[in-house]
Parts: structure tokens; C-alpha cells; sequence
């Protein structure tokens, strides 16, 4: 027995050397394999709605692109005050994680390890089997070990284990926050503290000479019982990031027509789920290890084998590189050839099993970038979704506007679904022989349909006021009025991030032109500067 267990670690560790050795040789890895997070709260005892956030965090589903490390508590109690310094939090963070033995907990978890020092394999090997893609199974019916080969990738995995800590503060209602006009909800901030543990090959065996075998004498298992409890497992900070969240909901009685109305429980309960998934996602963003990495599959449509498995959602966005031999070099080098982004939820697979060679695949669709082929390789990029525009308007209405899309994606699961905020002026309009200058916002909902690779139409709806003053209206108080407006841009890619754009659209101006105080002459908008219609529209876009 001894034999066997201590033949399959060295083999496992081996294997894991050379699998590691040849992804660091890669400046684009070719492979992915899968991280494991052990999610903790950082509790501070007290603070807005504390006590219903803490019973909350509770139902907070975690991602199914990673193997669950967590051992039983949730919380840690704040080692740090609100008060001290990024670097003083990280450490103190740190130091607690180490004090708690956290790094050593988590690899007696994946080796199994019981009171009374016995160990084994098996969660190493089930998740190694659950980690194996496609190509790995097909691979491993052709080797005399079968299914068992798969086995081996487990081993490798464990030095992929990170731990993650989570620390919302500032909850506040959207009343609180100075958004209680529109909307009813809560606020928060949230940190993520991304560290990992360093189970390299000296601590990797360090934790082998622990392993209690069945024939170990007495003496020899209090030995190991003592060398296990001396053990220390090494974590290293990552890196940290910091954003808003908000889970509400609009006042409006008209918004309740289109959406199911929640109560203050059901938002809470939404913002703490948000504030786990955007601080998974914002990591995502940096760190190479939670990037996923799969070939092009198929390519009418474009098809790949990942799915909810490693994470995946609507709109998330991939760079795509082909591998191209270079001569001076003598080595293949990555070449970035495009982009893409995961289709409607409709079309991401459920690959949430065991690889059998027919695992399935998810669909996506080009947003940039020249013809793809199979075999390529995917990168997961996650962007903010943010898009700025800049650009001229001429027509019934002109000026300057800017206008910021933000993508909902991963949130609806409708691709290339965006709501827009629009910031406008700077044209004028004579009444009276008094000259009007315009200031206009707005906001709205906007859908984009790729018409080619670099192509895209993005027909949109929304609703805005404008304003000025004229010394011949109302007295020279400042006037507004509401609008509607419609239209479709089309945007060209310079750079996948960087676009030129056109659109025809047009604003049509509602109702009486008022004051601050609801006074009115009983004239329109157009009654006073004639502003309603067809609009043209050129600039550029900046993609975040």
C-alpha cells in the first residue's frame, strides 16, 4: 500500500513539474487548467445594515469556474482598521491567514487528511477527472491507464489554490446614496484580497513526509503527527481590487410594468451576491491563472468547448491568437488575430461533468479582427464594458455629444445589449432676436447586431431635457423640455478597442417648455426654436 501511494505522489508531483515548465515557456499559455478558491468575509462586527448583510452572505452562490477550498468558517474578524494604509491591510490580511494556519487547512483538504493523520487521493483525483477536457479524455483512451490518466491532472491543481477575502463596507439604501429619486435599493463598496498558497516542491514534500501510512509503527505516526502540526504552508499576496455595486430598482411606476417587483430583502440578498461575482470579475481581469484558455472548435459559428464550467456568460470577451513559427527565433509566437464574445445564454453550454469526449460546446461571435480558424487559441480579456463616444451632431438639433454605452450581457444574458447615459450641446437657436444656447442629457437602451467582423449597427431608444435661457421666455428663467429620440449608429473598428462612427437619428420635443417651477407660456419646444427632427451624427469610440 505504502508502495503504491508513494509511487503515485512522485508521479503526480512530476507530472505537475513538466506541466508547469512548459506553460512558463508560453507568453500566451495554450492551456488552462482549473484554480480553486477558498472565499472568506472580513467581519468588522458592526456597520449599516450589518447584521441582515451578514445573514445574506450566506446565500451567496459561488462560481462554478472554481473548486470550492472552503472548510467550514466563512468570516474572519477584520485584522485591520478602516483607517491604515493598502500595503498595512494586505499584510495585516496576511499575517492573519498565516496565524489561522488558512494555507494549511486548505491542502489537508485536498489531501483528505482525517484526525488521526491518514490521507488520500481521491478529492486530488475527482476533481482532476472533473478538470479534463474533451481532448484530455480522447487522449487518455489511447494510453494502457484509460480513464486513469486523468487522474494525474488533479495533482497539478493544487498549487492553483488561492484564497480570496471579501470586505463590503458602506451599505447604504439608494435614498441614502442621493439616487432615491429614481431608484429604491441598496448600495456598497466592496475589496477583494486575492492571495496564494505557495506549494511548491519543498513544501510539497515537506507535506509528504506527514503522509501516515498503515504500517507506520506508533512512534513513527507520532513523529509525522508532530512534523504535520510544525508545517508551515507559505501564501503570498496577489493583488486587490476595489468597485461599487448596487442591486435596485426603478420608482417609476412605468418600469414596473416590464420587471418583477422586489423587495428590500430580495435586493439585499442581490447585493451580496453582486459583490462576490464583480470582485471574482474585476480579478479575472488580471490574474493569468483565472484566464480562460481553450482552441477554436468550430468556427460556422464559432464554437468552443467551454461553458458554465470555467464561468462563462453572455458577452464575455476573448482575444483569439494564432500560433505563428518565427524563423529568427525558432519558435512559434502568439499573434493576435481577433476578438470575440460568449453568445446569448441560450447558447452556453452546461458542461458542469466529467469529460466524455462529448462534452458540447458554446457559441460565439466576432466583434473584430481578420478570419478565424479552428485551432486557434482563446485568451478570456474581460473588459469593463464601458464604451465613450465622442461626436459631432448636425440637423434640427447639433452640437457636441458625448455618450457612454455600458454592456449587460453578463447581467441579462442578452448579447451586445447596452443602456446609454448622453451628455449633449453647444448649438444654438434664435427667438426674438435673443440667442439660446442648449444643454441636453439623456439616457436609454441600445442593441447592436454584428453585420460583419468589423461592422456594427447599434439602433437605440431613449429619453432626455434640454435647457437654456432665452431673456424673452418666462423672464429669462431657465427653460426645459423633454424629448424622445431614435436612431441606429454604425461603428467601424480602427482597433478592436478604438472605432469611427456614423448615425441617423432624430429627437422630437414633447410637451410645454417650463421653468424650475412648472411656469409656462403654453408653447412647445418647437414653438419657441423649431428643434424636432432628423439628426446626423459623426465621431469616434473608445472602448473599455
Amino acid at each position: 500500500m505504502r508502495s503504491l501511494l508513494t509511487a503515485g505522489i512522485i508521479l503526480l508531483a512530476t507530472f505537475s513539474i513538466f506541466a508547469q515548465d512548459v506553460e512558463q515557456t508560453k507568453k500566451i499559455p495554450t492551456t488552462y487548467d482549473r484554480s480553486s478558491l477558498a472565499t472568506f468575509f472580513i467581519d468588522f462586527g458592526s456597520g449599516n445594515y450589518y447584521e441582515k448583510m451578514k445573514e445574506k452572505i450566506d446565500s451567496i452562490v459561488f462560481s462554478d469556474k472554481y473548486d470550492n477550498n472552503n472548510y467550514g468558517e466563512k468570516f474572519i474578524p477584520a485584522p485591520y482598521s478602516r483607517t491604515d494604509g493598502p500595503k498595512a491591510v494586505t499584510e495585516a490580511v496576511l499575517s492573519e491567514l498565516t496565524n489561522r494556519k488558512v494555507g494549511k487547512q486548505i491542502i489537508a483538504k485536498w489531501y483528505n487528511r482525517q484526525p488521526d493523520g491518514n490521507m488520500s487521493l481521491d478529492l486530488i483525483r475527482s476533481r482532476g477527472r472533473f478538470s479534463a477536457t474533451d481532448a484530455d479524455y480522447i487522449k487518455a483512451q489511447t494510453t494502457k491507464r484509460g480513464n486513469a490518466a486523468l487522474e494525474d491532472f488533479g495533482n497539478r491543481l493544487v498549487n492553483l489554490s488561492y484564497v480570496l477575502l471579501i470586505d463590503i463596507t458602506k451599505v447604504q439604501t439608494m435614498e441614502e446614496a442621493g439616487m432615491g429619486d429614481l431608484l429604491r435599493g441598496f448600495q456598497a463598496n466592496v475589496t477583494g484580497y486575492l492571495y496564494k498558497i505557495n506549494f511548491d516542491e519543498t513544501t510539497k514534500y515537506a507535506f509528504y513526509d506527514t503522509w501516515i501510512y498503515d504500517d507506520d509503527t506508533e512512534e513513527v505516526k507520532a513523529e509525522k503527527m508532530k512534523k504535520f502540526e510544525e508545517l508551515e504552508i507559505p501564501i503570498s499576496f496577489i493583488t486587490q481590487k476595489s468597485t461599487v455595486v448596487s442591486a435596485s430598482q426603478p420608482k417609476s411606476d412605468g418600469a414596473k410594468l416590464f420587471m418583477k417587483s422586489k423587495s428590500d430583502d430580495d435586493l439585499l440578498e442581490e447585493l451580496a451576491q453582486k459583490c462576490y461575482d464583480e470582485t471574482i470579475f474585476q480579478i479575472e481581469r488580471e490574474v493569468e491563472d483565472f484566464k480562460v484558455k481553450t482552441p477554436i472548435y468550430e468556427t460556422r459559428p464559432i464554437r468552443a468547448k467551454i461553458g458554465l464550467k470555467e464561468g462563462l456568460k453572455t458577452d464575455y470577451r476573448f482575444f483569439v491568437y494564432e500560433f505563428v513559427y518565427n524563423e529568427k527565433t525558432g519558435k512559434p509566437e502568439p499573434k493576435q488575430r481577433g476578438v470575440i464574445r460568449a453568445k446569448g445564454k441560450s447558447k452556453i453550454v452546461d458542461n458542469r461533468k466529467v469529460a466524455t469526449g462529448d462534452m458540447g460546446t458554446s457559441q460565439f461571435y466576432q466583434v473584430a479582427g481578420r478570419k478565424l480558424e479552428p485551432g486557434f487559441i482563446l485568451q478570456q480579456q474581460n473588459d469593463l464594458g464601458i464604451e465613450v463616444l465622442l461626436a459631432g451632431e448636425a440637423g434640427a438639433t447639433g452640437g457636441i455629444l458625448a455618450r457612454a454605452d455600458y454592456r449587460l450581457g453578463r447581467f441579462v444574458g442578452i448579447r451586445a445589449l447596452f443602456v446609454y447615459g448622453e451628455l449633449g450641446g453647444g448649438d444654438s437657436k434664435e427667438y426674438q432676436n435673443e440667442t439660446s444656447n442648449f444643454l441636453r442629457y439623456g439616457g436609454g437602451l441600445a442593441k447592436g447586431f454584428q453585420l460583419m467582423r468589423n461592422l456594427e449597427l447599434r439602433p437605440y431608444a431613449g429619453a432626455g431635457m434640454e435647457q437654456t435661457t432665452n431673456d424673452n421666455i418666462l423672464g429669462g428663467e431657465q427653460i426645459n423640455s423633454l424629448y424622445v429620440r431614435f436612431g441606429a449608429n454604425l461603428a467601424l473598428n480602427l482597433k478592436h478597442n478604438f472605432q469611427i462612427c456614423g448615425g441617423l437619428g432624430s429627437y422630437n420635443y414633447f410637451g410645454y417648455a417650463t421653468d424650475s417651477d412648472g411656469n409656462t407660456e403654453n408653447l412647445t419646444w418647437n414653438d419657441y426654436f423649431d428643434k424636432s427632427g432628423p439628426t446626423a451624427m459623426f465621431g469616434v469610440k473608445v472602448m473599455f
